[in-house]
């Protein structure tokens, strides 16, 4: 075998063949490494191997069209099938031969990768495992090839044919499940020739067993094939029919028949024995939480996936196979809109994106939007919206938890008769997933009730009682938790003011303007104040989320003289350069004298620790009246109910309760100057295919010299 994996290996780099294939590979490769990686500055390899897929798919029949076509062109195949040698050996060192070449190409992208870890940190077990599921792939299509190449005489009929397979495999599998349903049994039949998907979830960062038995057997299987094609004029062939029908014949399709019984049975092995995360952060692990919630399970509870399990985004199916294997109370099916049109409607009256889930126990239900389960960051400078976070792991477990919870929740009452801004659907929706009930309070002539763990006063518009904001200062007094936001300078809620006056805080009379171009959200809008949460908040919107305050009105404490038993936080400042001025009913750009100077609060937390009862209250108070409207809400992805959910989620002290963080799929990109940029792509995309080309070249004229 190695004479012949030498040979095939001298005739490849002999010729221009070799040389041009790997000039051509490196010179897109260079080019993609370059955009992808070094430029852009992403660690992770798969960034370039992904898009060099299709590079590989138009290059490697140009090797493979000749591997024994041309044996048989020119008769010398003869020579191989009467040689003392097994065709076995012969079909495998050819095979290697061309492996060789493609392993050359795949050290070419990890010397790309070592490149990068000089500049960074890059995902060691991710490059490693992308860079073999990008050989197994070449590995792949060579053997295809290969089979390909022996059934014809012709080189350029083997190419021909290789490529409408490569096609075949990238076009119709696909198209097939969008015109009939990837739940159809063509599809699914089809969908064993697709030869890339395989790829795509090396790249993933889960390594799962079943694709690399799918590789190896793919190659297996022509290998084989190449065999019988090969050999059927061989003399050792004639004599093994006569004398070993059985081996000869029937074997190698028993192997084949076993192979394809292996891939089918793998299919039934549960996900947590073939599948490992092997991402940095731990992406698509379950965590310890979630295993706690899903081994106390004693009640059954079926997750719906709108979609056809082929068509299923990936994360969503890695998880709800992670929670089924962990738990026999866990039930997954999955409803395509195709098959079961009217399944959705029966839960709610949206249409849900592909992909959402329906997570149910016995009459009661959670849905989970697809959009929901990720996180998303808003670049400011360039108005685009980025995912940075995953949630589909929170989102189930929260939706489980709240079922097997049930009246158990955490009770949030939202004070009502006083023209109060509704909550935004975001905000109770999210919280509702995580087994937070909402009630309307109507506190005139009644009591807060003793079960509310969080009292809701949003915006309103017309004042409160003296008596009932007695009622709200004796319940934070005996350690209830409040969450406000402030009055509009429009509506002279006095006596709603006065709350914050009983535990040290003035509210100004005025709107807050802002005068520094860094906190103004628009330059006719001055009272629209961008900001962070400072960083001593115990509250944040979340990484890179900024808060958008509107028509707020200034907070104003004396931190040397507080009030007794009362501690406060700041959680957003306006500038210094801010003053507070009555706007009416328009914006008011213009400083009068007499208006108050900042910097003001915008945000506070306040602790109030009662002695007598030994409890410890608190109050979220937020400047702005219109602070969670949607319309303001939804100009910063959220930011304004994602932090109050953050407050929400930290005041409940209930047990029950689990909450689990959305992963971070940011990460630390690499920096390389713009000067090693351009260093990089002259080596890359020219210096290092043109050498190549030149030794090809130069070997060739050497040759026909002697």
């Amino acid at each position: 075998m190695s004479a012949i994996f030498l040979k095939e290996i001298r005739s490849y780099f002999k010729s221009l063949f070799g040389w041009i294939f790997l000039a051509v590979f490196t010179f897109f490769a260079g080019e993609y490494f370059v955009a992808n990686n070094i430029q852009y500055g992403s660690p992770y390899i798969r960034d370039s191997l992904s898009p060099l897929v299709i590079v590989l798919v138009f290059i490697l029949p140009l090797l493979t069209m000749r591997i024994i076509a041309d044996e048989k062109r020119q008769k010398t195949d003869q020579f191989l099938i009467t040689a003392p040698i097994s065709l076995v050996k012969v079909i495998l060192g050819k095979f290697f031969a061309l492996c060789a070449i493609m392993l050359a190409a795949t050290l070419f992208m990890a010397a790309g990768a070592g490149i990068m870890a000089i500049y960074g940190k890059i995902p060691l077990l991710e490059t490693v495992f992308a860079l073999l599921g990008f050989f197994l792939f070449g590995c792949e299509c060579i053997a295809i090839g290969m089979f390909l190449s022996s059934i014809t005489e012709h080189q350029f009929l083997a190419a021909i044919f290789t490529y409408a397979v490569y096609f075949f495999s990238m076009l119709v599998p696909s198209f097939c499940s969008y015109i009939f349903g990837a739940d159809k049994a063509v599809c699914k039949v089809l969908n064993v020739f697709d030869f890339f998907t395989p790829f795509e979830g090396m790249l993933s960062g889960v390594v799962n067993l079943k694709d690399v038995l799918y590789f190896i057997s793919v190659i297996a299987i022509f290998l084989i094939l190449s065999y019988k094609v090969f050999a059927k004029n061989s003399v050792q062939f004639s004599a093994m029919s006569k004398n070993r029908f059985f081996v000869s014949s029937l074997l190698p399709f028993v192997i084949i028949a076993a192979i394809v019984g292996a891939n089918i049975g793998c299919h039934y092995i549960p996900a947590k024995f073939t599948e490992f995360d092997i991402t940095k952060n731990g992406l698509y692990t379950i965590t310890d939480d979630t295993k706690q919630v899903l081994d106390s399970l004693n009640e059954d509870i079926t997750i719906y996936v709108i979609s056809s399990k082929e068509e299923a985004d990936d994360a969503v199916k890695h998880y709800v196979d992670a929670y089924s294997s962990r738990s026999s109370h866990i039930k997954v099916e999955y409803r395509s809109p195709a098959d079961y049109p009217g399944f959705v409607s029966k839960y709610t009256d949206s249409a849900l994106s592909y992909s959402s889930m329906i997570v149910e126990k016995g009459n009661d239900y959670r849905v989970i939007e697809y959009n929901d389960m990720f996180e998303y960051t808003y670049d400011y400078s360039t108005f685009a919206q980025s995912v940075t976070g995953l949630d589909v792991e929170g989102q189930m477990t929260a939706s489980i938890n709240s079922l097997m919870n049930g009246e158990n929740n955490v009770k949030v009452y939202y004070l009502t008769g006083h023209d109060e801004f509704d909550l935004p659907s975001y905000l109770t929706e999210t919280l509702k997933k995580s087994g937070y009930g909402f009630n309307e309070l109507l506190l005139m002539g009644k009591e807060i009730p003793e079960d509310c763990d969080i009292l809701f006063i949003n915006g309103p518009m017309s004042d409160l009682s003296e008596a009932e904001v007695e009622k709200i200062i004796e319940y934070v007094d005996n350690g209830g938790k409040l969450i406000m936001t402030n009055s509009i300078e429009l509506y002279k809620c006095t006596n709603y003011d006065s709350l914050l006056k009983h535990y040290g805080v003035d509210v100004t009379e005025g709107t807050v303007v802002e005068r520094d171009y860094r906190y103004m959200f628009a330059a006719d809008m001055p009272s629209a104040i961008l900001t962070f949460a400072e960083e001593t908040s115990p509250y944040v919107a979340g990484t890179n989320k900024v808060n958008l305050l509107y028509r707020s009105r200034g907070l104003k404490y004396d931190p040397e003289n507080p009030v007794v038993g009362v501690g406060i936080d700041d959680i957003f400042v306006s500038s210094s350069m801010s003053y507070a001025t009555v706007l009416g009913e328009a914006e008011n750009i213009e400083y009068s004298d007499g208006d108050e100077t900042g910097p003001f609060s915008l945000g506070l937390d306040i602790t109030i620790y009662n002695e007598e009862t030994g409890t410890t209250g608190e109050i979220i108070a937020i400047s702005s009246g219109i602070f969670l409207k949607d319309e303001i809400d939804s100009i910063v992805s959220h930011g304004n109910s994602d932090l109050v959910i953050d407050a929400c989620k930290s005041m409940a002290d209930n047990s029950l309760i689990v909450t689990i963080p959305a992963k971070q799929m940011t990460y630390e990109f690499i920096s390389v100057s713009a000067a090693m940029v351009f260093v990089y792509v002259a080596l890359f995309c020219a210096v290092v295919p043109l050498i190549l080309i030149v030794t090809g070249i130069v070997i060739l004229i050497v040759r026909r010299r002697k």
